[in-house]
Parts: structure tokens; C-alpha cells; sequence
């Protein structure tokens, strides 16, 4: 109360009662939420955009630019297929291209090293902010309330967890301080007790580390679904970007080595011998088996081989065995059954061999390109085996759907090979059919029964060699052939020959892919386009979510925070209004001073 002394007032001052926190927990929860989507949005942008320039890199643009330039070596051979300069040359291009496919996919691979290192950064961070939180609760519970510093100091911790992932901030009963949720509900502190995130081994490919939670002595896989922020765009980077662009590259590889080696097969070299592949075989033994990726103490044996580049397509698969059904879960996430048939399973231009069944429940991952950059080498160095020349194998005669091709070239260059109904001694047929081979005068050089065993998808046919020193014709067929059907084969070396070599030009512009929709080299162009529009999409994006994240802050700081510009509008308000106080006081003084001098 004031008090008066000598006919004046005096004050007492000001005495606070009480500090209240003005805090709207709506706003605030808005705005973590708004933080962790800015966040990712950014970051996700941020890593498009770093891998959208590694496409437009000098080494990137050297993929289309080296195939063009094989392509044109071919094309200088055709014009004389015997020439040994010009050979080398298409080998030294080949050369390039399989050199800059391994170059570029280890440029990206080693990203994937940089975003896994990334995750344990961010990882310790938000174990240190769960540490921080939890001594902070600890503090308010061991001291009387209110905590206004404390939960200013408890806020500014959430926010900026709220950068790494999506949180929610949970009061416990009886005033013990809050839970703090991750992700889709996996607690991180729980009151005075925190966990900690932690990077394990992933499943079935360990390489592809998971997150786990660790509470007490037990460590807890979680799902990295909604987990958002910093940590999101990460996880994103590591297990979608980066696998894209590597599957994509790698099916661009698969598929050229693919088609070239194929036409290798059908030509003779130099020397009149049947083709050798210019590139790794990508169906060879050790790529088939690098395709499928399984648990370390899984028992399960299979084998993906590229049937039809046609229908191949880029991406993981998953299969699952449970006990009778194999489960295929296809890279955009349907899931089917799957038939096996002679214990393999045909699906999107590839062939998965099944040699040792996986357990029961097991998870088996399949990558069908994921590596083929990397495995791309030549096979070869010997310019004298690129086979320039033709040779005529037909089907024309061939009314089933059996493949007929020759493996190597012998002494017999010419003949037929036709399918036949065996017949008993009444002239009856038997159900069975053999494969005769004979030359072109009628004789018959070989015969075979055209039966298979259960994994067995073709034959081979060998037609022996014609003098101790000559050499066999070997040729296979697959399965298909009906009753008389015929296959003729002509090998006989022709110099000058450049039909294969034509073959081979037409690659370049031949719609092979994607459903035979696209160039071998659309693709690349294909994936620069597609990542192009990832990355804009990925920047209109960040740009709204920056700006509900400055919304959310304007909202925050409308009841909480210091509006500076608005809190010097009113000093200088009261500035005024004081000043005009004192003068009127000043004027009230001179007219009382005036008033007693005329006394």
C-alpha cells in the first residue's frame, strides 16, 4: 500500500507474486512436427541433388558418350572386317566402357559409405539429446516448481531432436516428467529413464545395417517406417537413391554385355571358330550367384540368370518360402505367389535357380542388376575372336519353340538337326523322341534321345570330329521342339564376311528394353530424366515445408516470444506518453511557483 509522509505519497514499488510460462502445447507440437518434415524435405533435396550431379559429371556423360563411340569402331570394322587396326580399336573401346561402368558405380557405392556414416552420426547425437533430456527431468523432479528455465531448456532439446526425427512429447502422471516417443512410438525417454538408438547388423543382408533400440540388455529392432527428419532422408538416401541409380546403371551394363555377347555366339572369328564373349558373361556361375543376397547362417542355394532383357527390370526383390508357397515381393511392394517349375522360377526376364530350398519363414533378397557395373570386365584381348562374320543357324523349319545354337564350330560345317518320333519294330510311335543329326548328303552323324532331367533345360549335341586330328561340331537345343522339326547350320568361313558385325550396329538404335520401348542408351538418358524430376519435385517440396515451418514459428512466437520491432513501437510509445507527463508536471510547478511569488 502506499504510504505518505509530510503531505507526500511514496510507493512501494513492484513486487512479483508470480512468474507464469506462457506456453501453448498445440503450437509447440505443431512445430516439431513442422521441424522434422523441413528436415527431411531439405535433406532429401540436398541428396538428390548431389547425385543428380554425379549423373551430369564428366565421368557420368562418358558412359553414353563411350558406347556411341563403340559403336562407331563397329561400324569402321564392317567396312573391312579383316582388318587387325580396327579391331583393336572396338576392343580398346570396349575397353572404355566396361572400365568407366566400374569407375562411376564405385563413385556411387561410395556414397552409400558416406550415408551409413552419416546415420552414426546422427545416431550419437540423438543418444546425447535422449542423456540431456532425461538429466533435465531428473532436475525437475529433485526440485520445487514451477521450472520455467527448465522446460525452456526441455523445449529447445525436443526441437532439436525434432530435426533428426519425428517426435512426440507425452506428460506421465503424477508430474513425472514426459515421455518422449521416435518415430512410429518407440520410446526414448520415458520419464528418468532414457534409451539408446543404436546401428545393427541388417537382415538377411547385413550390409544393409538396421535401427535398433536398445533398452537395459536387450536390444530391440525397429522399424525405420515414419522415423522422418535428418535420419529419414538418410535412411532414404542409403536404401532408395542410391540402389536406384546403381540398379539402373547396372541394368544399362547387363544389358549391353548381355546383347553383345549373345551376337558373338552367332558369328565366326577370324580363325572360323565360334565367338567368345567380349565382356563377363552375365550368366556365368559366380554373377549368378552375386545376385541373391541370404542371411549368414542361411543354407538356401539359388541362382539368378538373365533370360530376357526385355522384360528385365532394375530393383530388389524379396522371396520367402513358407513351407509350400514361394512369396515374391516385387520392387514396387505387390506380393504374388510364385510357380516353381524343374525347381526354378521364371519372372520379369530373369531365372532364379533353386539348388537348396531356403527354411521355412526365411527371407531371401534378389538383385537382379544391382552389381552389373561392377562386374563388367572384358573377357577377352585377342582382337582375332570378335566375330565379324554370320553364320547361318535357322529355325525356319522349326514349329515348336526350342532354341537352336552352336557352341562350336568342328569339322562338319554344314548339316541338319531334326526332332523325330521313336517308333517300335511295328511302326508304331513309343511316346519318346530322338534328336539325328546329318549332313548335307543325306548321312547321319549323330543321334540323341531329345529327353531331359528334371533341372535340365537343354541339350548338347556333340558331332564328332571327322579325322584324329579335326575337331567336334557341338551345338545345343533347348526344350520346345515338337515332332519334325528341322534345324540347318552353315559354318563355312567366308572371308569379308560383316553380317554380325551389322547385328551389332543395330543394338544401337534397336528397341531392346523396357518392353522393347527403349535403346540400350535410353536408358541412361532415361534415368538423368527421371532423377531430374525427382530432384523438383524433391525442391517444391522443401520450399512448402519451410514454409509451414516459418507459419508454425510466427504462431510460437505470437504467444511466447519478444516481437522486437513491436516492443520498440511501444518504448517509444511510453517514451512519449512519459515526456508528456513531465511537462505537464513541469508546467503544473511553474504555474503554482507563479502563483505564490504574486503573494
Amino acid at each position: 500500500m502506499p504510504r505518505q509522509y509530510g503531505g507526500e505519497t511514496y510507493g512501494m514499488g513492484v513486487h512479483v507474486e508470480n512468474v507464469r510460462r506462457s506456453w501453448d502445447q498445440f503450437a509447440v507440437k505443431e512445430l516439431n512436427l513442422a521441424t522434422t518434415d523441413h528436415s527431411f524435405k531439405r535433406d532429401d533435396e540436398e541428396n538428390l541433388d548431389m547425385l543428380s550431379k554425379l549423373l551430369s559429371s564428366v565421368a557420368s556423360k562418358k558412359i553414353p558418350e563411350n558406347l556411341n563411340e563403340w559403336f562407331d569402331s563397329v561400324k569402321t570394322l564392317a567396312d573391312s572386317p579383316n582388318d587387325v587396326g580396327a579391331r583393336k580399336v572396338v576392343l580398346e573401346k570396349a575397353g572404355l566402357i566396361s572400365q568407366n561402368m566400374n569407375d562411376f558405380h564405385e563413385t556411387v557405392r561410395r556414397q552409400f559409405d558416406v550415408t551409413n556414416k552419416g546415420l552414426d552420426v546422427g545416431i550419437e547425437r540423438i543418444n546425447q539429446l535422449a542423456v540431456e533430456i532425461r538429466d533435465l527431468q531428473r532436475l525437475m523432479m529433485r526440485t520445487p516448481g514451477p521450472h520455467n528455465d527448465l522446460m525452456d531448456q526441455h523445449e529447445k532439446l525436443v526441437a532439436e531432436l525434432s530435426q533428426y526425427t519425428k517426435v512426440t512429447v507425452t506428460p506421465r502422471k503424477n508430474a513425472e516428467g514426459f515421455n518422449v516417443h521416435i518415430g512410429n512410438g518407440h520410446t526414448l525417454v520415458s520419464g528418468t529413464e532414457a534409451s539408446q538408438l543404436k546401428m545393427i547388423d541388417g537382415y538377411p543382408d547385413i550390409h544393409q545395417r538396421r535401427l535398433a533400440m536398445v533398452e537395459g540388455k536387450g536390444i530391440k529392432p525397429i522399424t525405420a517406417r515414419d522415423i522422418g527428419g535428418k535420419i529419414g532422408a538418410l535412411m532414404d538416401m542409403r536404401d532408395k537413391h542410391i540402389p536406384g541409380l546403381l540398379d539402373e546403371i547396372g541394368r544399362l551394363a547387363t544389358s549391353f554385355s548381355f546383347e553383345v555377347n549373345k551376337l558373338q555366339h552367332q558369328g565366326l572369328d577370324l580363325r572360323g571358330d565360334i565367338g567368345s564373349d567380349i565382356f563377363t558373361d552375365v550368366n556365368s556361375e559366380v554373377v549368378a550367384r552375386s545376385r541373391v543376397v541370404t542371411s549368414s547362417n542361411s543354407e538356401a542355394d539359388l541362382a539368378v540368370y538373365i533370360q530376357d532383357i526385355s522384360q528385365l527390370k532394375g530393383g530388389e526383390y524379396s522371396l520367402t518360402y513358407n513351407g509350400d508357397d514361394y512369396i515374391m515381393t516385387m520392387p514396387n511392394g505387390e506380393q504374388s505367389k510364385v510357380a516353381v517349375e524343374r525347381g526354378h522360377i521364371d519372372i520379369d526376364g530373369m531365372r532364379i535357380q533353386i539348388n537348396n530350398e531356403p527354411k521355412t519363414g526365411e527371407r531371401v533378397i534378389i538383385r537382379p542388376t544391382r552389381n552389373g557395373a561392377a562386374t563388367m570386365r572384358m573377357a577377352i584381348d585377342d582382337a582375332s575372336k570378335i566375330a565379324a562374320q554370320s553364320y547361318e543357324a535357322s529355325t525356319a523349319f522349326a514349329q515348336g519353340s526350342a532354341k537352336f545354337n552352336i557352341d562350336q564350330a568342328g569339322d562338319v560345317k554344314e548339316f541338319e538337326a531334326y526332332v523325330v518320333q521313336v517308333k517300335d519294330s511295328d511302326g508304331n510311335p513309343t511316346g519318346e523322341m530322338q534328336v539325328r543329326v546329318q549332313d548335307k548328303t543325306g548321312k547321319v552323324l549323330a543321334t540323341q534321345p531329345y529327353t531331359f532331367e528334371d533341372n535340365q533345360e537343354e541339350l548338347t549335341l556333340t558331332i564328332p570330329k571327322q579325322n584324329s586330328d579335326g575337331k567336334e561340331t557341338i551345338f545345343s537345343l533347348s526344350r520346345g521342339a515338337i515332332a519334325d522339326d528341322k534345324f540347318t547350320a552353315n559354318l563355312v568361313p567366308s572371308d569379308g564376311d560383316n553380317g554380325n558385325l551389322r547385328k551389332m550396329i543395330n543394338v544401337q538404335s534397336d528397341k531392346n528394353v523396357d518392353g522393347k520401348k527403349s535403346t540400350i542408351i535410353d536408358l541412361y538418358h532415361n534415368l538423368n530424366t527421371d532423377f531430374g524430376l525427382k530432384l523438383s519435385t524433391a525442391s517444391r517440396l522443401s520450399d512448402v515445408a519451410r514454409l509451414e515451418k516459418e507459419s508454425a514459428e510466427s504462431r510460437i512466437a505470437s504467444v511466447s516470444g519478444v516481437n522486437l520491432d513491436e516492443e520498440a513501437a511501444n518504448m517509444m510509445k511510453f517514451q512519449q506518453a512519459y515526456m508528456a507527463s513531465s511537462r505537464i508536471i513541469q508546467a503544473a510547478n511553474d504555474t503554482f511557483n507563479t502563483i505564490l511569488a504574486l503573494k
